[in-house]
């Protein structure tokens, strides 16, 4: 999302996002346990034990949610959980996530776009995972759990355009390959929106809170979110632009200036020194192959992080 975005009315925004939804070929829509969980988090009453059945009936699942819930990742000692502790520990609405994330990961849809690589999606959609896991444990005033699953889940709108509308989404990449606006300028131009924003609005119709889907929405203009300067919202923003481009700089063949600045300029926002940014693209790296075994992607090729947005 660019500054023109603030001139946008949100409301048509949205009216857009239904409209693209309705017409679309495809899309990438929950199936098996996450249907199920999805449908159990709308019952305020429903028990723990539901839940966990749910989940083991799920074996890739149950492994997932387990890693999620680790101690490691929540700077505790203890290594192992059963699933009702880790349910506990993590929340409904996150497990929820997991589920849903890990559903569309297995479940591939059929995509027929020439230039969107699956693989190379979910990959990077991991490795921001583990970039806001990363930055949430360093900071320690930023929720964890919430933290990994909108990096999870927050570019899940560029799965919707490659499967929703695969020819037009080609066009519009190879447009915004050919020049030098950023593709959410070109996405706006062609659909009346973004990825950001069409993420947001489906993960609010997968269940997950509206602060988490605003936080989505205003992942690349943090500042015209609203947000107040000190609020959590505002944190996420900026710490989910930063995972953004970070992952994208690092997966990528060479590095992008432009990224490479928005990063650095983001980690200050944050308090992260360029040493302490550095380390903590360091740590995520080194979570990515866990993960990336975990649902079977292939083995990525990394790029270092440059030491600063003039190198």
């Amino acid at each position: 999302m660019n500054s023109a975005s603030n001139q946008r009315d949100r409301r048509q925004v949205t009216g857009n996002i239904r409209d693209f939804l309705l017409a679309a070929d495809e899309l990438p829509s929950p199936r098996g346990a996450a249907l199920q969980l999805i449908e159990l988090a709308r019952d305020p009453d429903v028990r723990i034990d539901a839940v966990v059945r749910v989940i083991r009936s799920d074996p890739a699942l149950s492994g997932f949610v387990l890693r999620a819930a680790s101690a490691a990742r929540f700077g505790r000692t203890e290594r192992s959980l059963d699933l009702q502790q880790a349910v506990i520990r993590l929340g409904m609405n996150i497990v929820r996530a997991h589920a849903v994330a890990l559903s569309l990961v297995t479940n591939r849809p059929k995509v027929t776009s020439k230039r969107f690589n699956y693989n190379a999606f979910w990959t990077s959609s991991l490795l921001n995972a583990a970039v806001m896991e990363a930055l949430a444990r360093h900071r320690g005033d930023l929720p964890a759990a919430e933290a990994f699953t909108l990096g999870l889940l927050s570019e899940i709108g560029t799965l919707a355009f490659a499967t929703g509308a695969p020819a037009t989404y080609d066009l519009t990449l190879e447009q915004a390959a050919r020049g030098a606006e950023p593709v959410e300028t070109v996405e706006i131009a062609t659909f009346g929106f973004d990825r950001h924003e069409l993420s947001a609005v489906l993960l609010a119709d997968w269940g997950l809170p509206t602060s988490l889907a605003d936080v989505v929405y205003w992942q690349c203009d943090p500042e015209g979110g609203g947000f107040e300067p000190d609020s959590r919202s505002y944190r996420l923003a900026c710490g989910l632009q930063l995972a953004t481009k970070l992952a994208d700089t690092c997966l990528a063949a060479q590095p992008d200036p432009d990224s490479v600045a928005t990063i650095y300029l983001r980690a200050a926002i944050l308090d992260l020194t360029p040493e302490e940014t550095r380390k903590l693209a360091m740590d995520a790296l080194a979570e990515l192959p866990m993960w990336t075994d975990l649902v079977r992607l292939p083995k990525p090729a990394i790029t270092a992080l440059p030491s600063s947005w003039v190198d």
